[in-house]
């Protein structure tokens, strides 16, 4: 193994790491306003789902970053769903770094491979 794929390993590996950490922080925060928020009691004879405003990542944003009109329940859910975006985000991120060791290694039958995986998973996200 070439000292630059050791490097690159190491910096994907430091990646899913902090990946993991800043979703988490993300998610709890929310989830941590959302409980102080004192929302309703569910009941769970219908199910309701969370409705639209959390159908996609430009509205999760909107909700999280809002300077006004949203409560501390509704930015409390908006955070906790922008930590789980934070958690999809990482594998793609690992996969991204991925194309550019192939890249480095000029392998490119894996680059272009890697580049329709990476291709796939934010077409995923991003597509309704």
């Amino acid at each position: 193994m070439a000292p630059s794929d050791h490097k690159l390993q190491q910096i994907i590996s430091t990646t899913l790491r902090g990946g993991v950490i800043v979703a988490a922080a993300v998610g709890l925060t929310g989830g941590a306003l959302y409980l102080f928020s004192q929302p309703p009691v569910p009941t769970f004879a219908v199910f309701g789902g969370s409705g639209t405003p959390y159908a996609s990542p430009t509205q999760v944003m909107r909700l999280a970053f809002a300077a006004h009109g949203e409560g501390l329940q509704a930015r409390g859910l908006a955070i906790a769903q922008l930590g789980i975006l934070c958690l999809l985000l990482t594998p793609i991120l690992r996969v991204a770094f991925s194309i550019v060791g192939f890249a480095l290694e000029r392998d490119w039958a894996y680059v272009m491979i890697t580049a329709a995986v990476l291709l796939a998973l934010t077409g995923s996200i991003l597509l309704r």
